[in-house]
């Protein structure tokens, strides 16, 4: 019970967050996760496995949530999403098929070298904190199909969804961080849905796990984190929607950095 309670209250931080950042949770959730799973007799080599497949498990609820929230507000364009979806999709399928071939260490590690390096190149690309007025720019489809994929394939593997990357993304392209984390959450479901399916299956040939696992998927934190978010997106949106643009952008950044040094401790 206490352990439910304590997964609660983190759904409910990383339901305000995936829909203010289009997090969908896995950026906070596999930190926590990392830190709490050890007292739950998951295995040290597994712990990171663990971590990003029940992050993606989270995900679909979180993003769901957040997708419906935003789309009442009207702050996703569509036709944006369908641009960049198919990629997304293709590029999970890809890092489904493959994350069991990565070790446990060297997942944590690409997940706190990406992170630094969306939080550095924002910084030094000053367009992703000021946003001029001029129309939105998307490159061809070809483009965005290969960013789309690169997306799709990394996220799957870290299990943090596609807002790191797509945020970033979008913004060079023009869009507001209102409407760049809005569309970052439905983007974020083709990453869920795949590659908590396939963590799933690869998990069950583990027999070192706990019957509290489901695959690779930790249930108590599955369920717990995940009826917190209920709670916590309402909040989230209406927090984004009175967000300053350019405060908006610095609190994203300002977020990731400690995202990165809780993984680096």
């Amino acid at each position: 019970m206490i352990a439910l309670l304590e997964f609660l209250g983190v759904g409910i931080l990383t339901g305000i967050l995936s829909s203010m950042f289009g997090f969908g949770g896995g950026l906070i959730v596999i930190p926590v996760l990392y830190w709490l799973l050890p007292s739950h007799d998951i295995p040290d080599t597994l712990l990171m496995h663990v971590a990003v497949a029940t992050s993606l498990a989270i995900m679909i609820i979180n993003s769901t949530n957040s997708t419906l929230s935003h789309h009442r507000k009207k702050n996703i364009i569509w036709p944006i999403f369908w641009k960049l979806a198919p990629g997304i999709a293709v590029g999970a399928f890809i890092g489904g098929l493959v994350s069991h071939f990565f070790d446990d260490a060297i997942l944590r590690y690409l997940f706190i070298i990406f992170v630094l390096y969306t939080i550095i190149s924002s910084f030094v690309k000053k367009s992703f904190i000021q946003v001029n007025s001029e129309p939105i720019k998307l490159p061809g489809p070809v483009m965005n199909s290969v960013v789309g994929g690169v997306i799709g394939i990394i996220a799957t593997l870290l299990g943090i969804g596609g807002s790191v990357f797509t945020v970033p993304y979008l913004r060079k392209c023009r869009l507001k961080m209102l409407n760049a984390v809005a569309l970052a959450t439905p983007l974020s479901l083709p990453i869920a849905l795949i590659g908590s399916g396939s963590n799933l299956f690869t998990g069950l040939t583990q027999s070192s796990l706990p019957a509290s696992c489901f695959g690779y998927i930790f249930l108590p934190a599955f369920f717990g984190i995940g009826i917190g978010g209920f709670i916590g997106v309402p909040i989230g949106v209406r927090l984004a929607q009175r967000l300053p643009d350019q405060i908006f952008s610095k609190v994203y950044l300002g977020l990731l950095v400690l995202v990165a040094i809780s993984m680096v401790i």
